[in-house]
């Protein structure tokens, strides 16, 4: 079999790409935009296959055989669900701390999302009629 030229080379780190479309693909890593937004919980994404793909788990497209024993959430891969369990103990390392509340998370995009609910950023249309707490 021949063997394809990587001829397309990122000028931020020297990795070489057969075509332009995985080149401009990886280019994103370089970055902190995320374009894709999901319309359902407003997660942004870097790529829309990411965004497509999550988006199908708001309707339960997505299979998920997984079920965490704690709290009954479900996960489509083994492996999320035992990084999932992890957080009922304590044990999945949150370094992005909110800096409003002090409440703590593993990825540095959920504490942004988390950020702007303090300024009222983020829109949640639904109200508790308990206690009163606003959510989305």
């Amino acid at each position: 079999t021949k063997r394809l030229k990587k001829n397309h080379a990122c000028e931020m780190c020297g990795k070489a790409f057969r075509d332009v479309y995985h080149l401009n693909r990886h280019k994103l890593s370089h970055s902190d935009e995320k374009p894709y937004q999901c319309p359902v919980c407003q997660q942004r994404f870097k790529r829309k296959d990411r965004m497509s793909y999550h988006v199908r788990s708001h309707d339960g497209a997505v299979h998920k055989p997984y079920v965490c024993s704690h709290c009954g959430k479900s996960f489509s891969r083994k492996d999320m669900m035992s990084y999932h369990v992890r957080s009922h103990d304590g044990a999945v390392h949150k370094p992005y701390v909110c800096s409003h509340c002090g409440k703590s998370f593993s990825r540095k995009d959920r504490m942004s999302y988390h950020v702007r609910s303090h300024d009222g950023a983020v829109h949640k249309p639904y109200v508790c009629s308990h206690c009163g707490k606003s959510f989305s």
